[in-house]
């Protein structure tokens, strides 16, 4: 390759997007949203409320974590209903991503903390339940809640139906309220507890003193409780499901790169086509490798540099975080492969640009399907996937200062393997047909 041929060739490139004012007018609107973005949102915004849940639909999927793999946990994995199989999952504690000690989960999910401990003070142990739910909406996880409410009692009913004790007839649960899902829980304790007191085969208990509110005691029979305790601990996720101003500058950003190596690089690739001067470029002293070249410096620069702006608008101090330049570079990377693609496949202008949106269109009708219907591996393979959620990352972190996890880091390694898997695809399709 020559040095000077590249040069020539950005310059014509260069020269060209001069010439297309439409797409420095679309530029400059993207820094001007940015620009107002900033000057529209205070600068703890971005840090406080909880009204973000929204801007995903809440809760879409819950992570039951556990201690210990018991009989219980079993027992929770083999009852869980259909129409929740695609939305519950099971995690050991061990297991848990965490930041500074502290269990953190995904965008769009929820947790249920299940530990069974024994504490000295009660005869029995404790099933300690801690639910997790997203700040200032301690009902997102209600479906998921009711499920272990009821798998809990059945669990319990089958463990004392094996010692020879009948189960008592079930409560009507309301997960909505804490006060009632405790006194059905006691209640339930006392009458296992004085069937087994009384080896009471027959089923029949004091119905008419539980529905008058008066505790079934059994203090005094001194028999060992069947039924473990239970303690039900809500807490607020420490961050938002979803930072909506950093989500806004993160879909600005990821259309910069979008732009200008998926629809430019195409459109005018194309246009060089019919015009006979990607013909002229063949003909000349440059190379394949060099016309490749010259683009590939040019529209991942011109696409990293807009988004750069834009996102150092909003929060400069992004700028001196290295994961943000490593994401800005592998997303761009997979963008500038899947537009050499399209401008290859493509034999016009117009072409060019419907090839762009509806593989647009068609990425996103997959994530969309994928997310909603729990469809695993296959977003791995798009850029869409990946790219959203480093820089999203990447900007969340220098807004709120946090630090990365390590799924950060292996999104982004994604992101690099498909912008390298994209180039290689689009640098052979050149070669052979990229100029004719």
């Amino acid at each position: 390759m020559h040095a000077h041929i590249i040069r020539a060739l950005i310059a014509k490139e260069w020269q060209r997007h001069v010439a297309n004012r439409g797409g420095i007018a679309l530029g400059v609107l993207l820094v001007a949203a940015a620009v107002l973005l900033s000057v529209s949102t205070p600068r703890g915004a971005a840090k406080g409320g909880g009204g973000a849940a929204g801007l995903v639909g809440g809760v879409n999927h819950c992570l039951v974590q556990y201690d210990t793999h018991t009989v219980f946990v079993t027992h929770l994995m083999e009852n869980v209903p259909p129409e929740l199989k695609q939305q519950i999952h099971f995690q050991p504690l061990s297991r848990a991503q965490t930041v500074n000690g502290v269990i953190v989960y995904p965008v769009g999910t929820g947790g249920l903390q299940v530990r069974e401990l024994r504490d000295g003070v009660s005869p029995n142990y404790t099933v300690h339940v801690s639910v997790w739910h997203p700040e200032g909406n301690p009902t997102a996880l209600a479906p998921y809640e009711a499920w272990l409410w009821k798998e809990f009692r059945r669990w319990n009913v089958r463990r004392a139906q094996l010692r020879g004790v009948p189960g008592p007839p079930e409560p009507a649960f309301d997960a909505e309220n804490q006060w009632l899902l405790t006194e059905a829980h006691k209640r339930f304790q006392d009458q296992v507890a004085e069937a087994a007191a009384n080896n009471a085969a027959s089923g029949v208990f004091e119905a008419t003193a539980a529905a008058a509110g008066a505790p079934v005691a059994a203090a005094t029979t001194g028999v060992k409780l069947a039924v473990p305790d239970l303690d039900v601990k809500r807490e607020g996720l420490g961050g938002e499901v979803l930072t909506f101003h950093a989500a806004i500058v993160t879909g600005l950003v990821v259309f910069a790169l979008y732009f200008t190596c998926v629809y430019l690089l195409p459109t005018l690739n194309c246009e060089e086509r019919e015009r006979g001067v990607l013909l002229a470029q063949a003909l000349s002293p440059a190379s394949p490798l060099e016309i490749v070249t010259a683009k590939a410096l040019f529209y991942p620069t011109a696409g990293i540099g807009l988004a750069a702006t834009i996102a150092a608008i909003y929060q400069p101090a992004i700028l001196a975080q290295p994961f943000f330049w490593l994401s800005l570079a592998s997303v761009a990377a997979g963008f500038l492969g899947i537009g050499m693609t399209i401008s290859t496949l493509a034999r016009t202008q117009r072409a060019a640009f419907l090839g762009g949106m509806c593989y647009l269109m068609a990425v996103s009708m997959l994530l969309t399907i994928c997310s909603l219907n729990n469809i695993p591996i296959l977003p791995y393979f798009t850029v869409e996937y990946f790219g959203p959620r480093i820089l999203h990352a990447a900007i969340s972190s220098a807004v709120n200062n946090t630090e990365l996890t390590k799924t950060n880091w292996w999104n982004l390694l994604g992101a690099a393997l498909l912008g390298v898997a994209w180039l290689t695809v689009a640098v052979r399709l050149f070669r052979r047909r990229g100029w004719q």
